[in-house]
């Protein structure tokens, strides 16, 4: 049972990363092989070591099967080039109460992506949780994805919800589509559906980018743009945009490069990663992307010297975890997992 992004965590689902070579078969540059594969080594290497101190603070962790697809998968109206490693399970599944809902998105490259936790929710379907599936669409090709978005197919990211107690605070016009978002608003009916009013947070589409909570009352958010408005209005916000390096502007600019690609690796985008942008976000930014264990206990991808002083002075301590690759996949430590249980009541916190 979970019924918030904060109370402590006992079992959790971490995202695994393709062997190397996994794409030397589907690259049409092999001048993009060795840098692919360094990333691929570098976030297997990462997630195994976050799994692995997650385990030793006491917590269950769960590992996705990554199915091994030996060529394309042709789907009507689609092809699935590569299947998606399940590297980010926060983007499709969400478990909130006793309750797994599983759903799709506008990327062909994820169509197939419930083989991989295939096992462990049936683990979790045995222990009590209901499980959920959103019928599977027909999709379009990939350089295509724009058009499907505010479609009447079903559609639905959760990466664009945030648990809260007794409500789930949402995006709206992220990614997904509206008919997505009522059908994963229908499967639950006892709960209050907070629709996130921050124009700007609502307008990037996952909901965990700018902001965090480590106990019912207190948020630290990168500014008062990045937080939901009734978290800003209502609880006690601590502001962090003099204490970290923002991210936000590097960010957008780098994805602006990395969407160019039509979903396919070139060499521009490897080597500027490599050589430019993997650095700063390694060295310099602070990613809000960040997994709470407890309200004494949280995971980020850096040092922060000055965020860890202001934590410590509130009885909180800073596990770092490095994600070397997490703007590559789009994913910081929270994306990368998925919290399935925490020790905590449902209650009204909003």
């Amino acid at each position: 049972m979970i019924w918030t992004e904060w109370d402590p965590l006992e079992e959790i689902i971490v995202g695994v990363c393709p062997p190397e070579h996994y794409y030397d078969d589907v690259v049409k540059d092999q001048r993009c092989l060795p840098l692919l594969n360094t990333i691929l080594r570098e976030t297997r290497e990462d997630l195994d070591n976050l799994a692995s101190m997650l385990e030793g603070m006491g917590v269950k962790v769960y590992r996705p099967k990554n199915p091994q697809f030996q060529q394309g998968i042709s789907i009507p109206n689609f092809r699935i080039h590569n299947p998606m490693a399940p590297i980010v399970p926060r983007d499709q599944y969400l478990v909130y109460g006793e309750k797994i809902v599983q759903t799709y998105t506008s990327l062909p490259d994820r169509w197939l992506d419930s083989l991989a936790y295939y096992d462990i929710f049936v683990e979790l379907f045995k222990n009590g949780f209901e499980w959920n599936s959103m019928p599977p669409p027909l999709l379009e090709n990939l350089n295509e994805q724009s058009q499907l978005y505010n479609t009447d197919r079903l559609l639905w990211h959760t990466a664009t919800m945030f648990k809260c107690g007794d409500a789930l605070i949402t995006n709206t016009k992220g990614p997904g589509s509206q008919l997505g978002l009522k059908w994963t608003m229908n499967n639950y009916p006892d709960c209050k559906i907070v629709v996130n009013n921050n124009s700007i947070q609502d307008n990037y589409g996952h909901i965990d980018h700018g902001f965090f909570m480590t106990d019912d009352e207190t948020v630290f958010a990168e500014n008062v743009h990045w937080a939901p408005e009734i978290l800003t209005k209502t609880k006690n916000v601590i502001y962090l945009h003099d204490v970290v390096e923002s991210p936000k502007l590097t960010e957008i600019d780098y994805q602006k490069e990395q969407y160019k690609t039509n979903g396919q690796f070139s060499y521009e985008h490897l080597s500027g990663w490599m050589n430019e942008w993997k650095g700063y976000w390694q060295n310099v930014a602070f990613d809000f992307n960040v997994l709470v264990v407890d309200s004494k206990n949280i995971f980020i991808s850096n040092q922060q010297p000055r965020l860890q002083e202001l934590l410590d002075k509130r009885g909180i301590t800073c596990h770092i975890a490095p994600i070397r690759h997490n703007i590559f996949w789009e994913a910081g430590i929270h994306c990368l997992t998925l919290d399935v249980k925490r020790r905590g009541e449902k209650r009204t916190i909003l």
